[in-house]
């Protein structure tokens, strides 16, 4: 009984000074394990759910997750990268790009899976366990692999 309730509020805790700037819907749970960057732009919509991972939202990009999301552990979400395309000038010169990713209503992104830049996820899909999601991905298609393919729809 004890451990319970200490449980219950060290979760009480993480939430409410951890992830107190991530919009967040009703009934939501992030795990203690979640690193968050900027959570002033991510949002995360009611009976949603994440484990553990990464939200790295950039200074002019969000992360937006919808409804009723199963986000397992692992799972990286960035929403900058580095440019990388002049050969003659270092990548480290040439700074970074931001874009937002949206990730709609029921989805289920699988443990330790990589969500890129500019992605967005239709509602009902499905990402699968190691996945590197490079494009967006129709409503209710369940993806897999590097890169992330379509390999069949929910029904």
């Amino acid at each position: 009984m004890l451990k319970k309730l200490i449980i219950k509020i060290i979760i009480w805790w993480y939430n409410n000074t951890k992830f107190k700037k991530v919009r967040k819907a009703k009934n939501v749970r992030i795990g203690r394990k979640t690193e968050v960057m900027k959570p002033e732009n991510i949002e995360i919509g009611e009976n949603s759910s994440i484990n553990g991972g990464f939200l790295v939202a950039g200074n002019n990009s969000k992360i937006v997750i919808g409804n009723n999301c199963l986000i397992s552990y692992n799972v990286h979400m960035r929403t900058r990268t580095h440019n990388y395309e002049k050969k003659d000038m270092l990548i480290l010169e040439q700074g970074e790009k931001e874009n937002s990713i949206i990730i709609g209503n029921d989805v289920w992104i699988g443990y330790g899976a990589q969500i890129m830049p500019g992605v967005h996820i239709g509602n009902g899909a499905v990402v699968g366990a190691g996945a590197v999601v490079t494009r967006n991905v129709e409503p209710y298609t369940v993806v897999a692999g590097v890169p992330a393919r379509p390999i069949k729809e929910r029904k």
